[in-house]
């Protein structure tokens, strides 16, 4: 690997070399950095005047006939000479006011009117001054101190390990069959992402990784201060932090070197998007922890105090390294496949309102859902099964894959030399490599992995798949037993819930009884585990493959792939049985233990602390892993959502009182507005930084939803999920307010003697509209209350927030918009078509068309409008209405109503309606 590249020269904020230096300047350095400047910018003038006797001040105010006669050179020289020493005197002040707050300590300083490029010379030229100060004074005990290398002037060469091939994994499989799996010592702490397992002396510090160059240019102290403390000059307080340690490539941090990337860097305590590495607990500790989580959140441990307001919103800080919202599932991904679940059961049915409890218990998912990677890898994986098939060439045999915020990466074994595009061969055809911003085919095939599920994330941040078919046998796992399960427990509810698969069946045996109501029909208990293997043996769905990481690229036609989830295995007769299940190699199954089973072929490690090492496969993850008390949470909620709410006796859903009424026209020419029915809108006079419009965004959207004023912690909380600083907090604040600007004087977003943040009233809001025209409508004659219902659901643009990024608006399910929302516009909706069928069918079809918007799954609206169409001679018709909603529905997997049938049936007599309960 050749030298880094040459570090940048734009000035002291590219400084590559760190320097011993104190953590903030000292009087006399600061005072001496002045002084040189004051002479440089003062005494070198003044020398020069004395040596010249030529005064640079004009003595007094020219005459009329100086102004009046020809301009002449010595004229000119006297002007230019005026300008430049008026430059001067601006350059002066603004070094002045730079070596004052060096001085005092207090950051960056206000900035001198008129000043921009003058003050940023300034400030560049008395870092310069600073820095070098702290180089001549400690360059000879830092040279004495450092460790001869041989060549002063080379940088350090790195060299990169590269993991096994598809084909040395396969050559490796059969002595993984009879070797035992490697005892591991449990590490000291909790894996940070780019922190090597043996560097423990960073436990309880907050940490950041030197990044690798990009072209020209290389990461450095004064950067890194920047991006995570807000002040460049900041980088002294890092280099005091690191001076002494071994960073991974056994160099230390010296003076005149540069920092190398990879380099773990600690970083002070208010430091920015740094992770806290923890210490890792016991298992007794752990167990201690997962038991006690709701009652400390409940207590506002660490503390932290638990801020509720009246809307019910709630300042839940979490722990420094995110583990309370990773940890209540494992992992983003399946964070995600279970978010996913939830919004499809509730499409299939309407079901209670959500308690307090539920409604938290979705916002953990939602916070730690990663639906982005699931979305790509879910298309990625079809549209790979769709080129195939329509090129009729066989499927690459993948056995594990990775999937991260930039690209897809497929581990194929065989190799497969030749890649479709948009996908890329690497490592000789051993990986399939797919970048985020590749522009996939149209049209998606079958799903081609089923049996792909999550292990883990590792320390680069990448989710980490296998592929259970891919193993040949059963997939033993080693270690901890009480972690190995909750592993395997999430392994389960992965197969029961991933988008890539069509349709499956998930055996469990010794499992958490919670995860059947998550997992759904899916999972289906073993309760005799030997009569099981016995019958699944005889008639097992699987077929023969010649390798292990070969075969299983089709299937006997209509033949479900079946899975075996065991938390444990009874005697050595059932496990030399469980073994047997793998021992002609077959595809369409798969089988994972909690524990060792003799002839297993891939042999997994899980220690105390989650840690989860595949040696055969060369991965090492933090597990993906779903404590019983989560899996009770989950299955509260889950059950709530699968019941049926009890029919409505003829009552109306009740319509909630806005925090300030609103209306439609205002809504549509405020000076600021919020949009939130339909994709977020925010309307404001002033501007803000592109690349901070969503966060803003968002803070806006909160504010507008909350029925009281908030304190800013429960903002924090709340937008910031995994935990933000007071000051980030602040800033971005101020920076909303500036960006709504002021109406009448006032400002848009207010702040009461509290301290408590508000949108004022003169901030429309169109969810506030929509509550005050339905209540109007309630309690008004026919013919006004039909115009009403129509200026509100012209309000309606989509469903709330549709659209929204995925990693943002977790708080969502606490202001239960959306289960209010879909309840009005659905009634609402409903009453305007009953209120026109007979006079306006046109006007009828209308109105269910503007509900379908919100809540596309009300099969309610679905048969008013087939009622409209049948009346209306203008429209599209009934058979045209009918086809519309059988491609709706099947979309959004919702299967067709008894009571719609019947009336697709009345009003298509002959028609080939599904059966009610089958999918549309």
């Amino acid at each position: 690997m050749p030298p880094p590249p040459p570090p940048s020269t734009r000035g002291p904020e590219r400084f590559d070399a760190p320097v011993e230096a104190p953590v903030r300047a000292s009087w006399p350095q600061a005072l001496g950095a002045g002084l040189a400047l004051l002479f440089l910018v003062v005494g070198v003038p003044v020398l020069l005047w004395t040596l010249t006797g030529a005064p640079p001040f004009p003595d007094g105010f020219p005459g009329r006939d100086e102004l009046t006669q020809p301009l002449s050179i010595d004229a000119l020289f006297a002007v230019l000479r005026a300008v430049v020493w008026l430059a001067w005197l601006q350059f002066t002040v603004c070094t002045v006011v730079e070596v004052v707050s060096i001085v005092r300590g207090g950051g960056l300083p206000k900035p001198v009117p008129l000043s921009g490029p003058a003050q940023a010379l300034a400030r560049a030229l008395v870092g310069t001054v600073l820095i070098g100060s702290s180089l001549f004074a400690t360059s000879a005990a830092a040279t004495a101190d450092a460790p001869d290398t041989g060549s002063s002037g080379q940088g350090v060469v790195a060299t990169s390990v590269q993991g096994p091939t598809a084909a040395e994994v396969r050559g490796a499989v059969d002595q993984s069959v009879t070797g035992g799996a490697a005892q591991q010592k449990a590490p000291d702490r909790v894996q940070v992402p780019g922190v090597p397992s043996s560097m423990t002396d960073v436990i309880d510090h907050r940490v950041v990784v030197v990044q690798p160059p990009d072209g020209h240019y290389h990461d450095n102290l004064w950067d890194i201060a920047e991006r995570h403390l807000g002040d460049g000059r900041r980088w002294q307080e890092i280099y005091e932090l690191n001076k002494g340690r071994t960073q991974p490539d056994g160099q230390e941090l010296v003076i005149g070197r540069l920092i190398q990337p990879g380099w773990v860097l600690i970083v002070p305590d208010d430091a920015v998007d740094a992770p806290r590495v923890q210490a890792a607990p016991t298992q007794s500790q752990a167990m201690q922890d997962r038991a006690s989580r709701a009652d400390r959140e409940a207590a506002g441990a660490d503390g932290a105090a638990d801020v509720k307001d009246a809307g019910g919103a709630q300042d839940q800080v979490q722990a420094d390294d995110g583990s309370g919202v990773a940890g209540f599932v494992g992992g983003g991904l399946v964070a995600a496949m279970l978010a996913g679940l939830l919004l499809l059961e509730r499409r299939r049915r309407r079901g209670p309102s959500p308690t307090d409890a539920d409604l938290e218990a979705e916002v953990e998912l939602r916070a730690g859902a990663d639906h982005d990677r699931v979305e790509r890898l879910d298309r990625a994986l079809r549209s790979l099964s769709a080129h195939c098939r329509s090129e009729r060439v066989p499927l690459p045999q993948v056995y594990a894959a990775t999937v991260d915020d930039a690209v897809i990466g497929l581990r194929i074994a065989p190799p497969v030399a030749s890649a479709p595009a948009p996908w890329a061969a690497v490592d000789e055809g051993a990986t399939w490599r797919l970048d985020r911003q590749s522009d996939l085919p149209e049209g998606t095939g079958h799903a081609p992995y089923p049996g792909l599920v999550c292990f883990g994330r590792d320390d680069s941040g990448a989710d980490v798949l296998v592929d259970l078919e891919a193993v040949g046998g059963v997939l033993a796992l080693s270690g901890s037993h009480s972690v190995a399960r909750e592993v395997v427990s999430a392994i389960a509810v992965q197969l029961a819930t991933v988008p890539w698969a069509d349709a499956q069946v998930v055996h469990g045996f010794d499992l958490s009884t919670h995860l059947a109501p998550v997992a759904g029909d899916v999972l289906r208990p073993v309760t005799d585990l030997d009569a099981f293997v016995a019958e699944w043996t005889d008639a097992g769905p699987g077929r023969p493959a010649q390798e292990v990481l070969g075969g299983r690229l089709g299937r006997r036609p209509g033949v479900q792939p079946q899975y075996l989830l065991l938390g444990s295995v009874p005697d050595d007769d059932s496990r030399a049985a469980v073994g047997a299940l793998g021992a002609g190699g077959t595809r369409g199954v798969g089988v994972v233990s909690a524990v060792a089973v003799p002839g297993s072929r891939w042999r997994v490690h899980v220690d105390d602390t989650g840690r989860l090492t595949i040696p055969l496969l060369d991965i090492d993850v933090q597990a993906v892993r779903l404590t019983d008390t989560v899996a009770a949470s989950l299955a509260e909620l889950f059950a709530r959502v699968r019941s049926e709410a009890a029919p409505a006796s003829g009552e109306r859903p009740p319509v909630p009182d806005p925090p300030r009424p609103g209306a439609d026209t205002e809504w549509r020419l405020a000076e600021v507005s919020v949009g939130v029915l339909g994709s977020v809108v925010v309307r404001a006079g002033g501007r803000i930084d592109p690349s901070r419009l969503e966060l803003a965004t968002e803070i806006v959207a909160f504010l507008a939803l909350q029925p009281a004023p908030v304190h800013p912690s429960v903002v924090g909380a709340s937008v910031w999920p995994r935990g933000v600083t007071p000051e980030v907090r602040d800033a971005t604040i101020e920076r909303v307010r500036e960006w709504l600007g002021t109406i009448d004087g006032v400002h848009a977003l207010g702040q009461n003697s509290d301290g408590r943040l508000f949108l004022s009233d003169q901030v429309s809001v169109d969810w506030h509209a929509l509550c005050t025209l339905l209540q109007r409508s309630r309690d008004t004659n026919p013919d006004d209350e039909r115009d009403l219902l129509r200026r509100a659901l012209r309000l309606v643009r989509g469903g709330p927030l549709e659209g929204r990024p995925g990693r943002r608006y977790s708080w969502l399910p606490r202001t239960r918009i959306e289960h209010q929302s879909a309840d009005m516009v659905v009634d609402a909706a409903h009453r305007l078509a009953v209120l026109s069928f007979d006079d306006d069918p046109d006007g009828a079809a209308a109105a269910c068309r503007s509900g379908l918007r919100l809540a596309p799954e009300s099969q309610v609206l679905w048969r008013d409008l087939l009622t409209a169409e049948s009346r209306n001679p203008d429209g599209p018709g009934t058979a045209g209405a009918v086809d519309e909603m059988m491609s709706g529905l099947h979309v959004l997997g919702v299967p067709l109503d008894a009571e719609t049938e019947a009336l697709v049936v009345e009003l298509l007599p002959g028609s080939d309606a599904p059966a009610a309960g089958a999918s549309a």
